[in-house]
């Protein structure tokens, strides 16, 4: 007998372009492949499969996964990820998790789906709740999220996990079950076992009860982004650069507000309150500090009454020498890549003919311009280039010869016409 579709409107509903789904081979995600599939996406769909590496078995496991998409012939990979368990196995396992799937997405633009429901939305709702999250934490997940520039889509966010297991068992479906998520020394699964059984006994629907307190919350947490648009429009906030000149005029509830919506648009991690005031008093700074507020992987730098956010190992200066043939494309730096086109925030740099080298910025180096050995810290600091910048972009040479300085321009002798023009341009977080 033929199934009904679980959700009718899906192949509707997703986004444009290419589709990557996050595949456990759980019970959630092994249902949600084969829905996307019934509704015709599986010509736009790739799978990915995570090893967190945290199961004696994930190697099993990882093959299981891949036998269950090989008999639908969707592309399949696995990545494996390192987790960094500071914070706690399941922090580190998200992180590494999204941070993957990010990665994976971003190289052609497709649409991360993950398979949270109801009962997820409910368990996150209350841990962000007992963390002291505010309003935009307590919104908890979105059926359409963007992060990091990439699309985030979770279909099945409305559904109890029992609508989906009735539904997978219709169709026959198999899938593993994760013994960690019977460790009730984790926060989420002591919530799954021991609390939310009992708020559902003492309170019908309390699982979407839950679900709408988290709409209500996103509906106000849309008022307040909207809010902080229009402040950051005031400000003149742009991109990774928050001017502190026009926060002063802004009541202190706007000026966190603002600062919150800042940082979450830029792909950071949700500051604590300790954070945040750190941040604010940084507008108390003295006119030529460059001060910093670092909070897990990120770091909030002050250069000339401006807040930069960058990822922590962004702070690092670059070392090596790299080679660049005449004809070949440019080398990969770590924390830039060279571009024939701008794009959003460009630095120009002029690459002379012939076989070139690229090497590190050091405080005494010198350009020929004009007639003069120009120190190229006085440019760029007279440009307005941050020190970590300076530390991190290139300088070219032909042989021991500096021919060209991104922002700057080439050395004396060097012929523009004869030069391409390169950009460099950050890397994608």
């Amino acid at each position: 007998m033929p199934t009904s579709p679980l959700i009718p409107d899906l192949a509707e509903q997703a986004p444009p372009g290419p589709l990557l789904l996050a595949f456990s081979g759980g019970l959630d995600s092994s249902l949600l492949l084969q829905l996307l599939v019934e509704a015709g996406l599986g010509p736009r769909l790739r799978v990915v499969h995570i090893n967190h590496q945290l199961q004696p078995d994930s190697a099993n496991w990882a093959a299981h996964c891949e036998q269950r998409v090989a008999g639908l012939a969707l592309p399949f990979r696995v990545v494996t990820v390192t987790v960094d368990t500071d914070k706690g196995i399941e922090a580190g396992a998200r992180q590494a998790r999204y941070q993957a799937l990010f990665a994976d997405a971003r190289h052609d633009g497709a649409t991360v789906i993950t398979a949270h429901h109801r009962d997820d939305q409910a368990e996150t709702l209350l841990l962000r709740l007992l963390r002291g999250a505010g309003v935009q934490g307590l919104a908890a997940m979105g059926a359409l999220d963007h992060r990091q520039g990439t699309t985030l889509w979770r279909p099945l966010l409305d559904l109890p996990r029992s609508a989906l297991e009735r539904s997978a068992r219709e169709r026959g479906l198999q899938w593993q079950e994760d013994p960690s998520n019977q460790d009730q020394r984790l926060r989420r699964n002591y919530l799954r076992h021991s609390i939310l059984p009992a708020l559902r006994q003492r309170w019908r629907g309390a699982d979407e009860i839950l679900a709408r307190t988290a709409r209500h919350m996103s509906d106000a947490s849309e008022l307040l982004d909207e809010r902080a648009q229009e402040d950051a429009d005031a400000c003149g906030v742009n991109g990774q650069q928050f001017p502190l000149a026009g926060l002063a005029a802004l009541r202190p509830a706007r000026q966190r507000n603002l600062l919150r919506w800042w940082l979450h648009r830029q792909g950071a991690s949700a500051p604590s309150a300790a954070v945040l005031a750190e941040l604010l008093a940084l507008q108390d700074a003295a006119e030529d500090s460059q001060a910093r507020v670092e909070w897990g992987h990120w770091a909030v730098r002050l250069f000339r009454g401006a807040l930069y956010l960058l990822p922590r190992e962004a702070l690092a200066p670059w070392q090596g020498t790299l080679s660049w043939p005449q004809g070949a494309p440019p080398p990969s730096l770590p924390f830039w890549q060279l571009s024939p086109t701008a794009g959003e925030g460009g630095i120009s740099l002029m690459r002379p003919p012939g076989d070139l080298t690229l090497r590190p910025f050091t405080g005494g180096t010198r350009l020929l311009r004009n007639g003069m050995h120009q120190r190229i810290k006085e440019l760029w600091r007279a440009a307005g280039v941050p020190p970590w910048q300076r530390h991190q972009w290139p300088l070219v040479y032909r042989g021991e010869t500096l021919v060209s300085v991104p922002l700057v321009g080439v050395a004396d002798g060097e012929e523009a016409d004869q030069c391409e023009e390169w950009f460099l341009l950050p890397h994608s977080r």
